[in-house]
Order: C-alpha cells, then sequence, then structure tokens
C-alpha cells in the first residue's frame, strides 16, 4: 500500500508543479499583451468565449452569428489565445514501481470531481487544503 500512496502522491506534486507552469506561461504571455481566453460551443447553436482569468463574458452569441468573426473584430491585433492552445507540461510523475494500469486507475481516481479531497487527502496523510491546492 505504501507504494500506491506514494505514486497519489507524486500525482498531485506533478498536477501541482504542471498548473503552476501554466500559470507562469499565461504571466509572461498577458506580461507580452496576449488576453487568455477560453470557451467554444456552448450548446448545438450557441456560444461563448470568456476570459480565462477574469471570467468575464467576452463574446456569446448563437447560429446567426460567426463567433470566428466576432472574435477577429474584437481582436483585430491578433492578441487573444484560446487556453487551450497554450502548451501545458505533462503530468508525468516517477513510477515507484507498481503496474502501469494501476497506476493509471489511481489518476482516475485523483482526477474524478466526484472524489473528495479528504478522501484523497486521508489516503495520503496530506490536509484537505494542500490536496485541493495540487487538484
Amino acid at each position: 500500500m505504501d507504494l500506491v500512496q506514494e505514486y497519489v502522491r507524486r500525482y498531485l506534486v506533478a498536477q501541482r508543479e504542471a498548473e503552476r507552469s501554466l500559470a507562469d506561461a499565461v504571466d509572461k504571455l498577458k506580461a507580452s499583451g496576449h488576453r487568455i481566453i477560453d470557451g467554444g460551443q456552448t450548446s448545438q447553436s450557441t456560444w461563448q468565449y470568456t476570459d480565462w482569468h477574469t471570467g468575464e463574458v467576452i463574446a456569446s452569441g448563437d447560429a446567426g452569428t460567426s463567433d470566428d468573426e466576432v472574435l477577429a473584430a474584437l481582436d483585430p491585433d491578433d492578441m487573444y489565445l484560446h487556453i487551450d492552445n497554450i502548451e501545458r507540461q505533462p503530468v508525468e510523475p516517477e513510477n515507484p514501481g507498481i503496474p502501469q494500469s494501476l497506476a493509471s486507475a489511481l489518476e482516475d481516481w485523483v482526477d474524478l470531481l466526484t472524489t473528495p479531497d479528504e478522501d484523497i487527502a486521508r489516503f495520503v496523510g496530506w490536509s484537505v487544503e494542500d490536496v485541493a491546492a495540487a487538484r
């Protein structure tokens, strides 16, 4: 069981490092004048884009409006970048010796939104706050 706990700890640390790396990349892009956006299709006939950092709605529309045209009009200097287009550091913790199939199952368990931080914290011996910060 110790190797399993260790793998979950390493996975959480790798997730936290990947998020820090993404935050650093976003900060550099913002400092150079880029605006990081999120969003896209919200249903078959509607779309919405938001500022990734603030959540402010930048633009929204429906099938009668082209999101590409609206974004191009809002961003004539091509400074908007979608968060999905920013390179992310892979989350690849060092495996302490458990089967890869078990490692994948543990990653799925940690990544499930239905897995409470409290369960993970109890399992790995961390505080709930530390687990929440890593997820």
